[in-house]
């Protein structure tokens, strides 16, 4: 899946604040799928944490 493709689907999720644990799944299986994960990947996935820890996205079941 092209990084393109992996933001607008994390961006989707996270539109209304709240992350589930299957959209997480499903980003990171999009980011791992091709088994390399991109400058850009990583840094996605780092801006997703950093707002997890800042109280910004609710992470629930």
């Amino acid at each position: 899946m092209e990084f393109s493709q992996i933001k607008a689907m994390a961006e989707r999720a996270l539109a209304d604040g709240k992350l589930s644990r299957e959209e997480r799944d499903r980003i990171m299986a999009a980011i791992y799928e091709d088994k390399k994960v991109t400058v850009e990947e990583a840094a996605l996935m780092r801006s997703i944490q950093e707002k997890i820890w800042k109280g910004e996205i609710e992470i629930y079941d």
